[in-house]
């Protein structure tokens, strides 16, 4: 008497079923578990765990290897699943038995073991820690040096400017050479398209461009989380660009609460970040992003890009200015500048000293002022404040202040102290 593949089937599954079958449950990050059942050769995967008004939601992909099981590549299922919902359980669970095609799984059993676990792990989280016990970070991997710039390796960045600052171009040249040095890096555009970073990388780096990954982005950042969370995990992302804040918010970025959530989200996305933003029209729009304090009190880091009228007649050149206006995990960093050239067939960035332009020179400090000027050699306190345009009284005081750059010579002559890291 021949057996069908269908009573063969089922025929196995109840073997199986006469002793417990064995279950693997793994969690595969913060917002992805996997629930395996391999005597069934039943897998059932939830990705891109939310909260949703207090319910817990993921999406839930469910493999089956058994024989008549309608399948698509291995998969029987994929959908939306609210794991807190006990209608939602049944419902799916009464979808996979038709979907399997074979009777004697217990899929209801199944899906509400992988319920109960998923709601353990999640209410669990990660425990708490002595800090005591929690190895001291490495400096050289806790910073990312590039071009001048220390980003934050764990922690958002925001460089804020006025239109055509060239922020973005700016942005995707710091991508690059970290991806030159070996980092996997991404840039989330809401601004542009693929098309249009395809080019400006190719003309930055005309002898070899190196590999950033590239998504664009259309909804708000909060809507894009689970998108580009899984983004970063697939891929492997340690540093991504955001381009630009203000497209990304969900609301106005005035709002306290815009740019809480907006944090929250780079949060869950992970890795470090450095974030594109504008700058307020009022007075002291060069200090802070435009928008809520709060986004200048929640990044770890900001730097103001300002444009310059060039010392060059050549209308290809364009000549920034970078000032770091807050560094919570280290010093200030001393300013920075560049010259954009906009040749024919390339984009060359070439590093440039702020100082040297009568225009970026104005949003140097008077220490800043002082350590360039001294750098020829010492001068009288009233030679210095002539030279800077600052009062004697200030000059004075900025280097009795800051006695580890400057140092008083016989005579009264202010010089630098040899050696020193300004």
């Amino acid at each position: 008497m021949r057996h069908s593949p269908r009573s063969m089937a089922e025929a196995a599954v109840r073997s199986i079923l006469d002793e417990p079958p064995i279950r693997r449950f793994e969690a595969k990050g913060d917002d992805r578990y996997w629930f395996n059942v391999p005597d069934i050769g039943v897998t059932l995967e939830i990705d891109r765990l939310r909260r949703d008004h207090h319910e817990l939601v993921g999406e839930l992909r469910v493999f089956c290897e058994l024989p008549r099981a309608r399948t698509i590549d291995g998969v029987l299922s994929v959908a939306d699943f609210n794991l807190s919902s006990l209608r939602a359980r049944l419902d799916r669970a009464k979808f996979l038995d038709e979907r399997a095609n074979t009777r004697g799984i217990d899929w209801i059993g199944l899906i509400e073991e992988l319920c109960q676990r998923v709601f353990v792990a999640d209410r669990t989280g990660q425990p708490a820690v002595d800090l005591r016990t929690v190895a001291e970070p490495d400096p050289e991997k806790s910073d990312l040096t590039v071009e001048g710039f220390a980003l934050l390796r764990r922690h958002p960045t925001i460089m804020f400017g006025d239109g055509g600052a060239c922020k973005s171009y700016l942005a995707l040249h710091l991508a690059g050479r970290l991806a030159e040095q070996g980092m996997s890096v991404a840039f989330f555009d809401w601004e542009l398209a693929a098309e249009d970073h395809r080019v400006r990388l190719e003309r930055l780096f005309p002898d070899g461009m190196p590999r950033v990954m590239y998504a664009r982005c259309e909804r708000p950042l909060v809507a894009e989380t689970d998108r580009l969370r899984s983004i970063v995990r697939d891929e492997g992302i340690e540093f991504c660009v955001y381009d630009s804040v203000a497209l990304a918010c969900d609301g106005p970025p005035e709002a306290a609460e815009v740019a809480g959530a907006y944090f929250r989200a780079v949060r869950q996305i992970g890795g470090g970040s450095l974030h594109l933003a504008h700058i307020s029209k009022a007075e002291g729009g060069d200090k802070k992003p435009f928008g809520s304090a709060f986004w200048h009190n929640f990044a770890r880091a900001t730097w103001f890009i300002k444009t310059a009228e060039s010392n060059s007649l050549d209308d290809r050149l364009v000549t920034l200015g970078c000032f770091c206006r807050k560094s919570n995990l280290g010093p200030i960093q001393a300013p920075l500048g560049f010259e954009v050239t906009f040749e024919k067939h390339a984009t060359i960035l070439r590093r440039t000293n702020p100082a040297d332009n009568l225009d970026l020179a104005g949003q140097l400090s008077i220490r800043q002022k002082m350590v360039h000027i001294l750098r020829h050699g010492s001068l009288t306190p009233e030679e210095i404040a002539s030279e800077i345009g600052a009062e004697l009284n200030t000059v004075k005081r900025e280097s009795r202040r800051y006695k580890k750059i400057f140092t008083t010579l016989e005579g009264g002559r202010i010089a630098l102290l040899e050696r020193r890291r300004v």
